[in-house]
């Protein structure tokens, strides 16, 4: 629909042609067409009689059993080949074939385009494909690698056409897959046959969505596996401005009325979709669908689950009686009811856990309360003189000037490189060093160099310690 009259839907196809698929033998003429389909795919030219012969061989029953009463039939149309020959009359009058004369005097049936289209629809929503080929990211890849190892500038052109167009029906198919999983997901609500449950998802739900989309997307074209190798063929033909001019140029000498700027836009345009829409694929539409196919699949389980245990058949009902003898609190009295109906006896088994008792919290009684002989902020004053104290004691001028000394024992000077700093009361005597060379009582003097050394897991600025010399 991209630049595209929009043509209304009965200029096209004739106003009468679904009528027939809304009448009271619609299932018949749905199995016609189905021949028609068929016959259309085996020969070239399809003969109204061959036709004919192939609806009575495939449809002798339906026929038979068709009510025609409605219909105006012919009076040759009454017995089975009058029968067949009113549903080839009738799909001609409401417009789903055309039927001409040929020059050997024989009637041949011609299929037009919607009609075509339009039946091929139908019949793979009746009839899903187990071997049908999910490879839209496969396909693309491969235009674009074969173009790119042939640099052949149609074949480039086309590579990005067909890549373009794959990317949008993936993208759609996706689409369809997310609402198809929706569409399942309320049928399963509907539906209250477990058997019903079973058919739709492990026969169609599995071979519509699952085997033909999600497989595939997941192992033979999948993504990841093909996104990055697509990209890059893509971002060298952006980088090199030759590959984006030749097809310019390419697609401006073949058409008429081609206006450069559009047409380079175009390809650029088509180029960043690709690229972007692989970008986000995953994030948007496969994670999310993924997500979704959980919790179908979650909620299809949970109802084959209450559907078998909710069954009011006989076997419903014992699992329900089963179930409500098996409670420890009614057990015994239960099975002394029931004793005269049945034969039952209790059973119990012994595991891991039949040994194991657990443990009874104890709950704790409260003493009494610790009272506090002193103020609260004369405790908080006495605790943070305590701390100071210990601080002090510990990081005292001695101590620091101790730690000096023993690093410059028997030398003139010495460097934070020339020693380890491995725990944090080293690093912490380091910097307190450097705070108190700056004393006058100091023994020693500091120089500190813009550098840094490393040492464990500490670093440090460069520092020169030097002893004062004695006055």
């Amino acid at each position: 629909m991209k630049g595209a009259d929009i043509l209304n839907l009965y200029d096209v196809i004739p106003e009468n042609l679904f009528s027939v698929l809304a009448s009271k033998n619609k299932g018949l003429y749905v199995k016609t067409l189905f021949v028609l389909l068929e016959a259309f795919k085996l020969h070239l030219k399809i003969s109204k009689d061959d036709l004919i012969s192939m609806i009575i061989s495939k449809l002798e029953d339906e026929i038979i059993m068709a009510d025609f009463s409605e219909d105006e039939l012919l009076e040759s149309e009454y017995s089975l080949s009058g029968k067949a020959h009113f549903l080839v009359r009738r799909l001609k009058t409401v417009g789903w074939i055309l039927i001409e004369t040929e020059n050997d005097f024989k009637e041949y049936v011609t299929v037009p385009g919607f009609s075509y289209k339009i039946i091929q629809l139908l019949y793979d929503i009746s009839n899903v494909s187990e071997t049908e080929n999910f490879a839209y990211v496969y396909s693309t890849y491969s235009s674009l690698k074969n173009a790119d190892d042939t640099r052949d500038v149609y074949e480039m052109i086309t590579a990005l056409n067909d890549a373009a167009e794959r990317t949008e029906k993936l993208v759609e198919s996706l689409k369809s897959v997310y609402h198809s999983i929706t569409y399942y997901n309320q049928q399963l609500i509907d539906t209250l046959n477990v058997n019903n449950v079973l058919q739709s998802h492990y026969e169609r739900y599995q071979e519509e969505i699952v085997a033909r989309i999600l497989k595939p997307l997941k192992i033979r074209d999948s993504v990841p596996k093909y996104k990055i190798p697509m990209q890059s063929i893509l971002k060298k033909w952006l980088i090199e401005e030759d590959s984006i001019e030749n097809m310019v140029r390419y697609i401006v000498t073949t058409q008429k009325d081609i206006d450069i700027d559009e047409c380079r836009n175009d390809i650029l345009q088509k180029i960043h979709y690709i690229i972007d829409t692989y970008d986000n694929l995953e994030k948007d539409f496969i994670n999310v669908i993924d997500r979704k196919n959980r919790q179908y699949t979650r909620a299809t389980t949970q109802k084959i689950d209450y559907l078998i245990n909710s069954d009011q058949t006989v076997k419903g009902n014992l699992i329900s009686l089963l179930k409500h003898i098996s409670d420890d609190r009614i057990s015994e009295r239960a099975c002394e009811l029931l004793s005269d109906a049945f034969e039952l006896y209790e059973l119990s088994y012994v595991n891991n856990e039949s040994l194991y008792e657990r443990k009874k919290a104890v709950k704790r009684s409260r003493n009494s309360e610790l009272i506090m002989t002193e103020d609260p902020l004369d405790f908080q004053i006495k605790a943070k003189a305590m701390a100071m104290q210990i601080m002090n004691n510990k990081y005292s001028k001695q101590n620091v000037s101790a730690f000096v000394d023993k690093l410059l024992e028997g030398k003139t000077e010495i460097t934070t490189a020339d020693f380890d700093i491995n725990d944090d009361e080293t690093y912490i005597m380091t910097l307190l060093s450097v705070v108190q060379a700056n004393d006058r009582n100091s023994k020693y003097m500091i120089d500190i160099s813009d550098q840094f050394v490393k040492s464990d897991k500490y670093e440090l600025p460069y520092i020169v310690y030097r002893r004062r010399s004695e006055k």
